[in-house]
């Protein structure tokens, strides 16, 4: 094998892993997201909650997506790096809420 043919081997393995480096890069983000969420608790299963647009009763939180209960009872699975991304509104956390009724 040639100089020429080791260089176009290293330049393979080069874009591989350049390729694999940006597909695992979104799914880094939502591990290091669902560990912030498991440190830090915003909002614990049970609670009624608001995330970035997707809203539901939490059922499930894992290192990739937390487990929503819609009001319609259908389950939506959303990546945990939107959940942290976004403002959380947490329904459940005061046993008490206002409301303003006209």
């Amino acid at each position: 094998m040639g100089k020429g043919a080791g260089n176009t081997i290293m330049t393979v393995i080069g874009a591989a892993g350049l390729a694999v480096g940006l597909a695992l890069q979104g799914t880094l983000s939502h591990i290091a997201a669902g560990i912030m969420i498991l440190i830090f608790r915003p909002f614990k299963i049970g609670d009624q909650i608001d995330a970035g647009g997707a809203a539901g009763k939490v059922e499930a939180i894992d290192l990739f997506v937390t487990e929503l209960r819609r009001s319609d009872n259908v389950q939506m699975l959303v990546p945990n790096g939107k959940v942290w991304g976004a403002a959380v509104l947490n329904f459940s956390a005061h046993q008490t809420r206002r409301v303003d009724l006209k």
